[in-house]
């Protein structure tokens, strides 16, 4: 650390060490990725200067990576929120992450899970809204669906497939 550093004085090495000692303790607590570390050392009001070095040692120290970072995210939010990939998309992009990194982390989720979610997840919101009319149905349906980034595709072949078994 020290050799990155010499172009600091005594005082301000102490306080980039007290400063690094909270962001790795933040780092530790969860996966972060680069945009919230960054928030973190902004809400620490730490300089730019500060914030390069630090931001430097956290990332040659592996405390923060934007591929594990949304491989994690993407995972997470699927399995324990039922997240669509759309909506996981937007919330990576709003983290600041690449495209092609965030189109890696969508690849990782077992397609046959990803299906096998979104068809009982369907079919529960479907039965939920039996007693409305057939349009109020498809219309509520179709917006609880895409509110969770469902992409419509999935959406409009559920419908087909049930509305046709229905006639």
């Amino acid at each position: 650390m020290a050799s990155h550093f010499l172009f600091i004085n005594m005082k301000e090495e102490k306080k980039i060490t007290e400063i690094l000692s909270k962001v790795e303790r933040y780092c530790r607590y969860q996966e972060r990725c680069k945009s919230e570390v960054e928030k973190k050392l902004f809400d620490l009001e730490v300089t730019e200067k500060m914030k390069k070095s630090i931001l430097y040692e956290l990332a040659k120290k592996k405390y923060y990576d934007n591929n594990r970072f949304s491989y994690e995210y993407a995972i997470g939010k699927f399995r324990n929120n039922k997240w669509g990939k759309i909506k996981i998309s937007y919330h990576l992009k709003c983290k600041s992450i690449e495209k092609s990194i965030i189109d890696k982390a969508l690849k990782k989720i077992p397609e046959n899970e990803y299906t096998s979610v979104f068809n009982k997840m369907a079919k529960k919101e479907w039965v939920n809204r039996s007693k409305l009319d057939l349009i109020s149905r498809k219309r509520a349906f179709v917006n609880a669906l895409k509110s969770r980034g469902w992409e419509f595709h999935l959406i409009n072949n559920f419908l087909l497939e049930t509305t046709k078994n229905k006639h």
